[in-house]
């Protein structure tokens, strides 16, 4: 009778279990692009924004930034903007540069180069928020380089892999090792600050590719309300990384355009261009989730899209990448996403010729702004701007 009574438990406690499980999982939201609604025209205002800022980058011989590209990313654009505290770090193609929250320059930090103490190649780069030093990767050179936030080298190490991206996490490193070829043993690894491995993660997504094409971006990394979040080429999921693991988030669904293994060890470069998405943006603030992503790209027939959806409700909005959010605040330029200064707050960045050349167009005359005053301080930026002047950070606000 006891060992009945043992058994019977042990079945419903099993049986709750797995009803917990499958519920919590019926609880991911999915956001379901598998067939792709017409784009439409999105609005600042829509989506609660209710305040502008504008902040010239100080244009210096020793600052300048070489032309940008919000929209399609390649070595010489504006490639990441990372927020510190009150500062900010840009990275131009081959250059880090840092400016002060009021935009006034600091510093160049690392040197590109094959010396000693020089990085060949900034594969990427993150900051450590226990103590502000910033931290980039070579990943050929296999290799760390720690600065101070004046730009002062404070140390290297090397590492045994090939790091393509990598991100903090509280007071560790996750890193992404890059799949491009199929044979990875690992795609992440997870190690302290001084390069020593704590964990690994088997590379669930095995192939070997008919086309050497290599993806922008096989991973999309971004951080949100403290915690971490994941997007790889191969998978519809967004994974929070937590307690040494990575837990299901979000699903984005695209169906037969999903960039699988069966895909690479099939499809040659054409064909993977013209049928399958390929990620550019990911990032999350207040309720919603942005991503950007190529849809097309074969010969001058380039489709891109960015894709909002509310994590609370039904609202979902697709629209052309090239042409933006409409800036119905003040009027100004319209606005891409790049990445995020906290939950409630969005950057960009906007070329200073592009600025002054939209002040000047007759639909900016013609605008009727949410906020007229803060068109006419926008008109006085723009006409304390030369058109060779650096680049202008622009940061959004919702309603808290």
């Amino acid at each position: 009778m006891m060992k009945l009574k043992i058994i019977l438990l042990l079945v419903l406690k099993l049986s709750v279990s797995c009803f917990y499980a499958c519920y919590a999982q019926d609880l991911i939201k999915t956001f379901n692009l598998t067939k792709l609604p017409e784009p439409s025209a999105v609005k600042l205002s829509d989506l609660g924004f209710v305040d502008i800022e504008y902040i010239p980058l100080e244009t210096k011989e020793e600052s300048l930034i070489s032309e940008i590209n919000t929209v399609f990313y390649n070595e010489w654009s504006i490639n990441k903007i990372l927020s510190g505290d009150g500062y900010f770090v840009i990275k131009n193609g081959k250059r880090v540069l840092k400016f002060k929250e009021n935009g006034l320059f600091v510093t160049n930090i690392g040197r590109i180069g094959r010396g000693p103490d020089e990085i060949n190649n900034i594969e990427d780069l993150d900051i450590d928020r226990d103590n502000q030093n910033i931290y980039m990767v070579s990943g050929w050179q296999k290799k760390f380089f720690l600065f101070s936030l004046n730009g002062e080298l404070l140390k290297t190490y090397n590492v045994p892999f090939y790091i393509r991206e990598f991100r903090f996490v509280g007071d560790k490193i996750i890193c992404y090792c890059g799949n491009n070829r199929g044979d990875n043993k690992f795609n992440f690894v997870l190690t302290d600050k001084s390069g020593q491995i704590i964990k690994t993660f088997p590379n669930q997504y095995s192939f070997k590719p008919k086309s050497s094409y290599g993806f922008t971006h096989e991973n999309l990394f971004y951080t949100y309300n403290k915690r971490l979040y994941i997007k790889e080429l191969y998978s519809d999921t967004i994974f929070v990384f937590d307690n040494l693991g990575f837990d299901p988030h979000l699903v984005i669904e695209v169906g037969n355009r999903q960039v699988t293994p069966k895909v690479r060890s099939e499809c040659n470069l054409n064909e993977i261009c013209a049928n399958y998405i390929q990620p550019e943006n990911l990032l999350e603030f207040g309720d919603y989730v942005y991503y950007a992503f190529t849809y097309r790209f074969v010969d001058d027939d380039v489709v891109l899209y960015g894709f909002i959806g509310s994590k609370k409700n039904s609202y979902q909005v697709l629209f052309n990448l090239g042409e933006g959010i409409i800036n119905d605040l003040d009027g100004g330029p319209n606005i891409l996403p790049l990445t995020i200064k906290d939950e409630n707050t969005i950057i960009t960045i906007v070329d200073a010729l592009k600025l002054k050349s939209h002040i000047a167009s007759e639909g900016f005359k013609n605008s009727k702004p949410v906020y007229p005053e803060k068109k006419k301080e926008l008109e006085e930026l723009a006409a304390s701007l030369k058109e060779t002047d650096n680049p202008v950070l622009v940061r959004v606000r919702l309603k808290k």
